[in-house]
């Protein structure tokens, strides 16, 4: 049986400052399958090593993308990686040939700094989380990853307690040490 191999592409300009990516990542430093990449740390000069991420790319079944939600969007650094790394003939294709990335699963693991509520309808977001991702979900898609869904912890500005963080680390160590994904 092989073992599914996980990337975790961390894309926090101030982890250290993070309680709950801090716990996500203390949660799973121990999984053998899984290499957690942190995007500012590897680049603090934001000049991307395309061929390493390609590699990095390449080794791996699984990509998680894991990141605080910044006014609706991705990190700078992220969208900049986006950017350098998933090229044409690389990540995808015009003709529908497979690319290098075809067939691997991805999913997002995001922090967002307000409560569930505010990502309704009726709330001061005025749409569910889901559409402020669909920018980065198509991304995947269109490289040929078969997008899992995401997994998001909320009401990250309003301090959260402990035991929120701690049932959210251990929720994400299960979907990855199981391979499993979050519910789309």
């Amino acid at each position: 049986m092989t073992t599914n191999r996980t990337l975790v592409i961390v894309a926090h300009p101030n982890l250290a400052e993070s309680r709950a990516n801090a716990a996500r990542l203390a949660e799973i430093k121990d999984l053998d399958n899984v290499t957690v990449h942190d995007l500012y740390q590897t680049y603090p000069d934001l000049n991307i090593d395309v061929a390493r991420e390609h590699q990095l790319l390449r080794e791996h079944d699984t990509i998680v993308l894991q990141f605080p939600v910044y006014w609706y969007n991705v990190t700078s650094l992220l969208k900049a990686w986006f950017d350098a790394v998933l090229v044409h003939g690389f990540a995808f294709t015009f003709d529908g040939s497979a690319s290098a990335l075809s067939g691997k699963k991805a999913w997002l693991a995001v922090t967002v700094g307000s409560t569930l509520e505010t990502y309704a309808a009726e709330g001061l977001a005025r749409r569910p989380l889901d559409e402020y991702l669909a920018p980065v979900t198509q991304t995947l898609e269109f490289c040929q990853l078969d997008y899992q869904g995401v997994h998001a912890v909320y009401g990250m500005i309003f301090d959260p307690s402990d035991e929120t963080l701690i049932l959210d680390a251990k929720e994400y160590h299960r979907l990855i040490s199981t391979s499993e994904t979050p519910a789309g």
